[in-house]
């Protein structure tokens, strides 16, 4: 029994990894936790899906949304996921998560690749997910905080 169960949890990761969001798909529905330990959802209302895999680009983010909180990224219907599954774990509890929750807005973690793995990525790049009534419009890669923050539509 736990043999299947565990090949079918297998076979679920490697779908994810296979489909990979494209225009015209529907934005997956995800409920995952942010830095808080608190339940987060993706919801099908999400009009931009901000994802990073990398520090990087999580700085690029962290500049881009200086000045928003939780309430104006939710009026915009905004919402970043970062995938923090490539970080040891010791690095993400003693430092990353600490600094994380020191941000005045959810932050959506990926914890495992699994979880985050239909995401499209492009290395060193934000990711910007466009979408309308739960399908996906445009799929942009992002390098730096102007382009974000004029992208998202948002005021300081």
């Amino acid at each position: 029994m736990k043999t299947a169960i565990l090949l079918s949890l297998l076979l679920f990761s490697a779908l994810l990894a296979a489909a990979t969001l494209q225009v015209g798909s529907r934005l997956p529905v995800l409920t995952l936790k942010d830095q808080h330990d608190a339940p987060a959802t993706i919801a099908t209302t999400t009009h931009y899906l901000i994802f990073t895999a990398e520090r990087a680009p999580s700085a690029v983010v962290e500049t881009a949304l200086e000045g928003q909180t939780a309430q104006t990224l939710d009026a915009a219907k905004v919402r970043y996921v970062a995938d923090i599954s490539g970080m040891p774990a010791l690095v993400s509890a003693a430092f990353a998560l600490p600094k994380l929750r020191k941000r005045p807005y959810p932050i959506v973690l990926g914890r495992t690749a699994a979880e985050t793995a239909m995401l499209p990525r492009a290395p060193g790049k934000v990711t910007l997910v466009a979408s309308v009534g739960g399908t996906i419009t445009a799929i942009r890669f992002i390098g730096d905080a102007v382009t974000l923050r004029t992208a998202l539509g948002l005021v300081r």
